[in-house]
């Protein structure tokens, strides 16, 4: 996957009543331009020809890891896409996600990840899915998703567990 640029973004996905969160990627590489899409089926994402259809079981090897960290231009949220590989596909990537996104992952436990060609951006995005997967161009599946400090403030964690501590009056 040398050479191979991935864009990916984040959104909530709905089927009818069901909301998820949704992570779509794409990648462009010079030689193959689907070198993503058979990267992730050949790890065991699987292609799908319906999205309404993905099985609900998690993707064994997939992970969604989200965390937070505080810098100079604030807190910021960054991704990690883990696949049954050592190194991760996705490492740290900054990333913008919307309250509602972060609430159905921490709530769900669980995301929605599609890969094709050319997802990212496209303003006729269900458009765009429905075709990729009629033509049989489009990895979806369920993946876990673990979240770290961006969605799980810690003196709330605390507190909920009765661990909360208590400062020196004074101070």
């Amino acid at each position: 996957m040398h050479g191979t640029q991935i864009r990916f973004q984040a959104l909530v996905w709905t089927f009818g009543a069901r909301e998820f969160a949704a992570l779509l990627m794409d990648g462009h590489s010079p030689h193959r331009p689907d070198a993503l899409l058979h990267a992730a089926q050949s790890r065991g994402l699987p292609l799908t020809t319906d999205v309404r259809r993905v099985p609900s079981a998690p993707v064994p090897g997939w992970r969604i890891e989200a965390t937070s960290l505080e810098s100079d231009r604030g807190r910021q949220t960054r991704l990690t896409v883990q696949w049954p590989r050592v190194r991760p596909l996705v490492s740290h990537a900054d990333v913008d996600l919307s309250q509602r996104w972060q609430q159905l992952a921490v709530t769900h436990r669980v995301g929605l990840l599609l890969i094709g060609r050319d997802l990212v951006g496209d303003r006729n995005l269900p458009a765009r899915v429905t075709r990729l997967a009629e033509s049989g161009a489009l990895a979806a599946g369920i993946v876990a998703f673990r979240s770290g400090s961006a969605f799980r403030p810690r003196t709330r964690f605390l507190h909920e567990r009765g661990l909360e501590r208590r400062r020196p009056v004074g101070r």
